[in-house]
């Protein structure tokens, strides 16, 4: 007989459990880490915008590199921004304002902002400009 144990029964779903544990606390963790500095500007802009899928995040493209600091926010919207340019200007400036309100673009070089309209089962349209922070409001 082999005198070893092998690891069976109750260890055994003691650590699935463990290591399920460990990361939903990691996960949770990074989640919370990496939205909350951004989380009012996604809950006014997803007020303001209802159905727009707010996603709004900020830094540098490498931190190693000299780029900007940048604020990106990307909405989902109900009409194609590349053809309707009067929806589309007046819903840019909103969405700058409202950032700007948020104290927000206070410590960024520039805003990214990412409009896309999604029709169904059909390719995303989307729009996108740079403002640098001399043009914020």
């Amino acid at each position: 007989m082999n005198s070893k144990r092998s690891l069976t029964g109750k260890p055994v779903v003691f650590g699935m459990f463990l290591f399920a544990a460990i990361v939903s606390i990691g996960l949770w963790g990074y989640w919370e880490l990496h939205t909350r500095p951004f989380r009012a500007l996604t809950d006014k802009l997803g007020e303001t915008f209802p159905n727009s899928n707010p996603r709004v995040e900020g830094g540098k493209h490498g931190m190693h590199k000299q780029t900007p600091l940048v604020l990106r926010i990307i909405l989902r919207v109900d009409y194609d921004p590349s053809l309707n340019e009067r929806d589309y200007q007046i819903q840019k400036k909103r969405i700058l304002k409202i950032a700007a309100q948020s104290g927000m673009l206070k410590q960024y070089e520039e805003c990214e902002i990412h409009l896309y309209y999604q029709p169904a089962e059909q390719k995303p349209q989307m729009r996108s400009v740079t403002i640098p922070s001399k043009d914020f409001p």
